[in-house]
């Protein structure tokens, strides 16, 4: 997608949600089962190795789906015979670069896509049941 990627949510200026915020209906598809895949390349450039061994384990791993995982194979085999040549083309390079950004592996790919990946705060649960802990516990009398 062409243009510049939506800054993160937390450092946009304005936070009103549009409009049509929350009008559509979440769709949920299966994700392929996890488990260690081989890459399945002869002779793989080794940046090509860390990729896949880095989005096996990524947080993205777990949405993908098995059709996802044979076009990341796709993508990454073009990409190491890309990689393994004397002299890259610049052409063949934004080639692996889209690729890349199709599959949602970069930052900005995600966001233009609205996706944003956000570690696990605290539970607002627990943190409630210890702030009650502590009024009953402030409460209480000692016994003489």
């Amino acid at each position: 997608m062409p243009g510049v990627a939506p800054k993160p949510a937390s450092k946009r200026r304005r936070r009103n949600v549009p409009a049509s915020y929350g009008a559509a209906e979440p769709v949920t598809a299966p994700a392929a089962p996890s488990h260690d895949r081989e890459l399945g390349i002869d002779n793989p450039h080794p940046l090509i190795v860390d990729m896949w061994d880095a989005v096996q384990t990524s947080a993205e791993a777990r949405f993908y789906s098995e059709a996802d995982w044979v076009r990341l194979r796709l993508e990454l085999s073009n990409a190491s015979r890309v990689m393994q040549t004397a002299r890259v083309s610049p052409t063949a390079w934004q080639t692996v670069q889209h690729s890349l950004s199709d599959m949602l592996i970069s930052p900005s790919a995600k966001r233009r896509a609205a996706i944003e990946l956000q570690a696990a705060g605290p539970d607002p649960d627990e943190n409630a049941a210890v702030s009650m802990i502590g009024t009953y516990k402030s409460k209480l009398k000692p016994v003489d």
